[in-house]
């Protein structure tokens, strides 16, 4: 029978295989992560086995180890690195077997770059793979500048930066400030509460006085709001007059000093949350997929402190878990509506990551219409996301189908700007085009833009696009667009290192792009520290 089918049905989608379920090439669970602390393991355990592949996969890398898998069939550990090799030995083997229906693997490294199949539609499919890429062999789809960056390190590594006797007397003041906290709150509830509605309204620590005998539960939630504000607000600093000369350089070096100042102040208060963490997450309840949320929404900010692949899956097991209470009517209504609020951040949070990585996404959308009321802002950004999501999976006819649903762009500035910039992206998605490009680098040095860890990779994919349409551009607008990527580049990478090698890429890119077109104005434009 086997060697029937074998015969009948000669081609392994291996692609399909992949992308409907990538965890099947992973069948156990890493044993670095069986070695987690037992609250640790406890929530691995809850998180569905489809998943569990990127659980692991971000562990590791935080630990500088790769990780290993105990395989039944062999009994014996293998390395990441193996599945790899066995996707790369399929699909040759399949290449030999059928050429003209097969895909390339991507083969040299993570700088090659992956190439498209057409399937007898003619429909372009785009490879899905484990390739390497920071240190570690990860899940990635072809459109992951992961993959398209030819830089796969920094032309150089920040200096770790040291506290003095100001730094640390700036901080004691500030920690323990009810004004301070105040305002931290004050601004998480105007700047993160409006697209990702995690918290009731009638909460009783959402005031200027919290009361003195708040649970574990509420001590965590609170203490990861200021932990999260702290990432925001340095970039919500007054306007200053268009008028008002500044050196840039200066300004660049007051605004990272105060983001170092923000960023040690949101680690001590995150430290402060983490003390009440296995008592905030006891309970299959609201309250616990509300603190996991709140874990991810700061990993957004600082990937480092915690695994956002994680803690998104473990808050879709809770939120799928209460759903089913849901339908049973065994939630009260408050708690129901709340529900149906965290599930659209859910699917927010879980394809802000896929879209960036060109990954497929796991949790459904809601069920609820396709909404762009710029008063309802959570909706808003779940459907920009919803729109992503049907785009990366779609065939042709489904990809126009949803460029049609498209809001145009933002150009009157009339939405919240975190709303804004994603809008600008969903576009460059969609359309990667040098004008969609021109918004995304518009949007991002607006004010009070909010940049997250992945807010890097679309720079560089906007300023890729810029750079090659260089013909079609004006030098002076040129020069301005590759100024904002630079800018954004150079601010992202005191937070997140790899935005270095982006930047250094993307310099990489221009010089390139220069030599093959030849601009008139080529080595005669300048703006700020920036020539071309």
């Amino acid at each position: 029978m086997a060697a029937a089918a074998s015969t009948s049905n000669p081609q392994f989608n291996l692609d399909a295989l992949i992308q409907v379920n990538p965890a099947v090439l992973v069948i156990s669970t890493c044993v670095f992560t069986l070695r987690l602390e037992p609250p640790c393991v406890q929530k691995m355990s809850r998180v569905p086995p489809r998943l569990r592949h990127a659980v692991a996969e971000v562990q590791c890398t935080k630990a500088g180890v790769e990780c290993m898998f105990y395989d039944h069939g062999r009994n014996e550990l293998l390395p990441r690195s193996y599945i790899g090799e066995l996707v790369d030995h399929v699909r040759r083997l399949s290449s030999h077997a059928s050429p003209a229906a097969s895909g390339d693997l991507v083969e040299g490294g993570p700088d090659a770059q992956p190439k498209a199949e057409s399937t007898a539609s003619g429909v372009p499919q785009y490879e899905h793979h484990f390739a390497e890429a920071g240190h570690s062999y990860r899940y990635l789809g072809s459109e992951s500048c992961l993959l398209k960056s030819p830089r796969l390190h920094a032309a150089y590594t920040r200096p770790i930066y040291q506290t003095d006797e100001e730094f640390d007397e700036w901080q004691f003041k500030n920690k323990d400030s009810k004004e301070k906290k105040f305002e931290l709150l004050e601004l998480y509830l105007e700047i993160i509460q409006p697209v990702y509605p995690v918290l009731d309204s009638s909460l009783r620590y959402l005031g200027p006085d919290p009361p003195t005998d708040l649970t574990p539960t509420e001590t965590f939630s609170l203490y990861m709001i200021y932990s999260i504000a702290c990432h925001v607000l340095p970039n919500r600093g007054k306007k200053t007059s268009q008028t008002q000369g500044w050196n840039p350089t200066g300004r660049l070096a007051y605004h990272q000093a105060n983001s170092i100042r923000y960023r040690a102040l949101a680690a001590l208060y995150f430290a402060e949350a983490m003390e009440h963490l296995e008592m905030a997450t006891l309970e299959p309840n609201i309250d616990t997929i509300r603190s996991v949320l709140l874990l991810a929404i700061n990993s957004l900010f600082d990937p480092i402190a915690g695994n956002i692949g994680q803690q998104i899956a473990l808050a879709g097991r809770l939120a799928f878990d209460l759903e089913s209470k849901r339908l049973l009517q065994e939630l009260e209504p408050n708690d129901a509506e709340l529900l149906r609020a965290m599930h659209m951040t859910i699917f927010s949070l879980e394809n802000q990551i896929a879209s960036t990585l060109d990954r497929p996404a796991l949790f459904p959308e809601p069920d609820t219409d396709l909404c762009f009321d710029k008063n309802r802002p959570a909706e808003y950004l779940c459907s920009l996301y919803r729109m992503q999501n049907r785009f990366r999976k779609g065939d042709l006819v489904a990809k126009e189908n949803v460029k049609k649903l498209l809001p145009l762009f933002d150009e009157r500035d009339e939405l919240l700007p975190a709303i804004r910039i994603n809008l600008h992206m969903t576009h460059l998605l969609l359309n990667p085009c040098w004008g969609s490009a021109w918004h995304v680098l518009e949007a991002v040095v607006s004010f009070g833009g909010i940049h997250v860890f992945v807010t890097p990779h679309w720079v560089y994919r906007a300023g890729t696009v810029l750079i090659q349409n260089m013909p079609a551009i004006f030098g002076g607008n040129l020069i301005q667009l590759y100024s904002n990527a630079l800018l954004v580049l150079e601010l992202s990478s005191w937070k997140w290192p790899s935005s270095a090698a982006l930047s250094a890429s993307l310099v990489d890119l221009m010089q390139h792009m220069k030599t093959k077109y030849r601009p008139d104005w080529s080595d005669k434009l300048h703006l700020g520290d920036t020539r071309i």
